[in-house]
């Protein structure tokens, strides 16, 4: 009885292994032949002509708060002045970080 149940078990783990080699092979087919490569092409062809050398640097503004609460005023006074960045970060120990720019 044990024999048969052990060779049950091996035959399932061999029919699963041969499924997942046969899977894992067909999907980088699929995916190769996609042509999905990034970053291989020319950086020279991918600007304008027009654009200026130097792009305008707009550098973030920070600030920190002791609470959830200040932090939702702020970014909703932020939003309310139009600006269109904003974000939240939790540093820990009720101390949060909102940026913007």
């Amino acid at each position: 009885m044990e024999t048969a149940a052990f060779l049950m078990v091996g035959s399932m783990l061999a029919v699963a292994a041969t499924v997942v080699v046969t899977t894992r092979s067909g999907v980088q087919t699929a995916l190769a032949d996609q042509g999905t490569a990034v970053g291989l092409g020319d950086p020279a062809a991918d600007t304008l002509a027009d654009a200026p050398r130097t792009p305008a640097r707009i550098d973030w503004q920070l600030t920190t708060v002791d609470n959830l609460s200040a932090a939702e005023d702020l970014l909703d006074c932020l939003e309310a002045h139009g600006y269109a960045e904003r974000e939240l970060v939790v540093l820990g120990n009720s101390t949060f970080a909102v940026r913007w720019r």
